[in-house]
C-alpha cells in the first residue's frame, strides 16, 4: 500500500502545482510518524482527520488566510473534491485533500523542506511545522516510523 500511497501523493502535489521530490518524501513521511496510514480520526476522540492527522481549525484556516487569496489553487483543490459545505469529510475521505493539505501546512513556513535524503532534518522540519512543540510527537518517533 505505501507504494500507491507514495503515488498518491506525487500526483496531487503535482495537480496543485506544489511538487518536489523533498515534498512528496516529507508528506509521506508525515502519514507514517502521524498514522502509518492506519487511521483517518484521531486516536482518543481528538478532532484530527485523515491519515495526516489535520486538524479542523488547521484546515479552515488554510483555507481562510491562504487558499481565499490564490484563486488557482482553490480551483485546483475543488477538482481535487474539496468543498466547503463538508470540509471534513471530504478531506477525511480523500487521499488526495488530505495529500494536499498536508503540502500546504508545510508550504505556509518560510523555510525551505530539507533534502528528501536528510531523514533527520525532515524530521525536526516536522515536529517544528507540522507537529508543533505543543504536539506529542517526537523526532525520534518520525525516525523509528520512517526507518531512519
Amino acid at each position: 500500500m505505501k507504494k500507491e500511497i507514495k503515488k498518491i501523493i506525487e500526483w496531487s502535489l503535482q495537480h496543485i502545482g506544489m511538487y518536489s521530490e523533498d515534498a512528496a518524501s516529507l508528506v509521506f513521511r508525515t502519514g507514517m510518524v502521524e498514522t502509518g496510514y492506519k487511521h483517518l480520526k484521531q486516536m482518543g476522540g481528538g478532532p484530527a482527520i485523515g491519515f495526516f492527522q489535520l486538524e479542523p481549525n488547521t484546515l479552515f484556516d488554510i483555507i481562510d488566510n491562504y487558499v481565499t487569496y490564490r484563486p488557482s489553487l482553490r480551483t485546483d483543490l475543488y477538482a481535487l473534491g474539496y468543498e466547503d459545505s463538508d470540509a471534513e469529510i471530504r478531506v477525511m475521505g480523500n487521499i488526495s485533500l488530505q495529500a494536499a493539505f498536508c503540502r500546504l501546512v508545510y508550504r505556509r513556513n518560510k523555510n525551505p523542506i530539507p533534502k528528501a535524503d536528510n531523514i533527520l532534518e525532515q524530521a525536526k522540519y516536522w515536529k517544528s511545522v507540522y507537529n508543533t512543540e505543543l504536539g506529542k510527537g517526537t523526532v525520534k518517533h518520525f525516525m523509528e516510523m520512517n526507518n531512519g
